[in-house]
């Protein structure tokens, strides 16, 4: 099997969502929903300010080539998997997975009709369940602005702890982030996860590649 089409048959399920690869179409219809509001207009949860762009002509076709390129620029040592959640059949935002070295990094946004449900939780949990059980990773990342307190409740909920401090600026003014660190030990699933396909996965994405 190639790699894309191991991707593309890996599913992560919780109880309220699937978590996979988007087809063109579903991105598409995933930009509709950036596109009708993810945060507030005062704030950006986000390092590059990307949902600025959603109420332009060109940002459906941007997103689209955006998603579509993390498979086209694959690199088995430093990989990036943007995971689009769905519910209740339809595409409601997306949960990414990073590698960078031995450590796996998390983020993640949702529609703002589908915010403040526990979805969050579910989205990362399910990630982190890939991570440490499927890919055997033994420590994970995240990081959230200190206005984003929807973000630091799902790192604490999951028992994350935090591991320092960093500032960004997305918008040109800096912003203070908080940043989290989870080791495997201490990882506690709060949900049923299922996970399918990470056998054919494994060789493009396990800690375990050689010489990564």
């Amino acid at each position: 099997m190639s790699r894309e089409a191991a991707l593309r048959a890996l599913r992560v399920r919780t109880p309220r969502l699937e978590l996979r690869l988007a087809s063109r179409a579903e991105l598409f219809a995933l930009a509709e929903v950036a596109r009708g509001g993810i945060h507030p207009p005062e704030r950006m949860p986000f390092y590059v300010p990307w949902s600025d762009r959603a109420p332009l002509p060109e940002f459906p076709d941007e997103f689209v080539a955006h998603h579509e390129g993390r498979i086209a620029g694959w690199s088995d040592e430093r990989w990036s998997l943007g995971l689009v959640a769905f519910h209740e059949g339809g595409p409601v935002g997306e949960q990414s997975l990073r590698r960078v070295g031995e450590v796996v990094d998390t983020g993640s946004w949702l529609g703002a009709p589908w915010q403040n449900r526990g979805l969050g939780t579910e989205m990362r949990a399910g990630v982190l369940e890939l991570a440490f059980r499927g890919l055997g990773f033994e420590v994970a990342t995240s990081g959230a602005f200190v206005d984003n307190p929807q973000s630091q409740r799902v790192s604490e909920r999951l028992g994350y702890r935090v591991d320092g401090r960093s500032t960004h600026a997305p918008r040109g003014e800096p912003v203070e982030e908080i940043t989290y660190r989870l080791e495997r030990d201490d990882w506690r699933c709060p949900v049923g996860v299922e996970l399918v396909g990470v056998e054919a996965v494994a060789p493009f994405m396990s800690r375990s590649i050689p010489g990564s």
